[in-house]
């Protein structure tokens, strides 16, 4: 080796070592800012924990909740992260921003009125043992849906628990044999009109429907469809009364359910309950990534 190309070399080292060092710097002034968020989220995870939001809106278990479907002829509809994050002006992936649906959930967030629920998280505000470890993290992250709520919310109403159209996906230990046998007798004998998603059924291999006496589905727009509401609406409005309608629709399904209680329908918002359903007769792993894609659009 000539003395340039020992320089050179020499040289290079020296630069790979500088860049090392300058990259672990950087990581090291990254880590140091991102210090208060962490504890941030440490005290909320301790806050959630320890029951300081129990207390806060009226909301029935997941128990309670289907309870209450099984002993009142109601209709409901539910709210997620999804409808929280639409209110607060964003898009997510079943439904871009909208203006129009935001003001709507905003309102019937707050609607009390006789034969018809609506249905929020009951685990962002209640701690509890036995969920799979993915959501009780996701639960801990819920700061500020948990304040949007609070907020928004009448705190003299009853709400229903928005889970349990998703049981299987959010707890490790439950009795899902004998929750689903009880889904399956509130579908038992009942004519039903689904609303749903275009081709959202089409990897269902065990079906909630199989226990009803006549399915007549509607399908919309999987994304966006409340950019089509109004075709929608009148569409689900030739249904025959003495069916249950049933819709999977995203956010969608909420506007929808309540303007179809108004015209003397009962209206479910059953979101995930079929899918739920299948993944537990498939025992369909629960871990984090395996959630992420059970809630992504079909």
């Amino acid at each position: 080796m000539n003395i340039e190309d020992y320089a050179y070399r020499n040289c290079e080292s020296q630069n790979i070592a500088i860049r090392k060092n300058s990259t672990s710097m950087k990581n090291y002034l990254k880590k140091i800012k991102n210090i208060p968020k962490r504890i941030e989220r440490e005290i909320e995870a301790a806050r959630y924990r320890s029951g300081k939001y129990a207390n806060q809106l009226r909301i029935l278990s997941s128990n309670d909740s289907l309870r209450y479907i099984e002993q009142h002829k109601i209709s409901f509809y539910r709210y997620g992260d999804g409808e929280i994050a639409i209110m607060m002006g964003e898009g997510i992936p079943f439904q871009k921003a909208d203006e129009q649906l935001a003001k709507r959930l905003t309102t019937l967030l707050k609607t009390k009125e006789k034969g018809i629920k609506a249905a929020i998280p009951y685990c962002y505000f209640h701690y509890e043992k036995g969920l799979v470890p993915a959501v009780e993290g996701f639960n801990y992250a819920m700061k500020a849906q948990r304040r949007f709520l609070i907020s928004h919310c009448n705190r003299n109403q009853l709400y229903l628990d928005t889970s349990i159209t998703q049981l299987y996906q959010s707890y490790e230990t439950y009795d899902f044999e004998q929750y689903f046998a009880r889904v399956k007798k509130l579908f038992c004998g009942r004519k039903v009109t689904m609303i749903c998603g275009e081709g959202i059924f089409k990897n269902i291999q065990y079906n909630l429907l199989e226990q009803c006496d006549a399915v007549t589905y509607q399908e919309a727009p999987s994304k966006n469809a409340f950019s089509e509401y109004p075709a929608i609406l009148a569409r689900a409005l030739k249904s025959s009364k003495d069916s249950l309608i049933c819709i999977v629709l995203g956010p969608t399904a909420k506007p929808l359910a309540y303007d179809l209680h108004k015209q003397g329908y009962q209206a479910w918002d059953i979101g995930h309950f079929i899918k739920d359903y299948d993944a537990y007769c498939k025992k369909t792993s629960r871990d984090e990534d395996s959630i992420a894609a059970f809630y992504r659009p079909d």
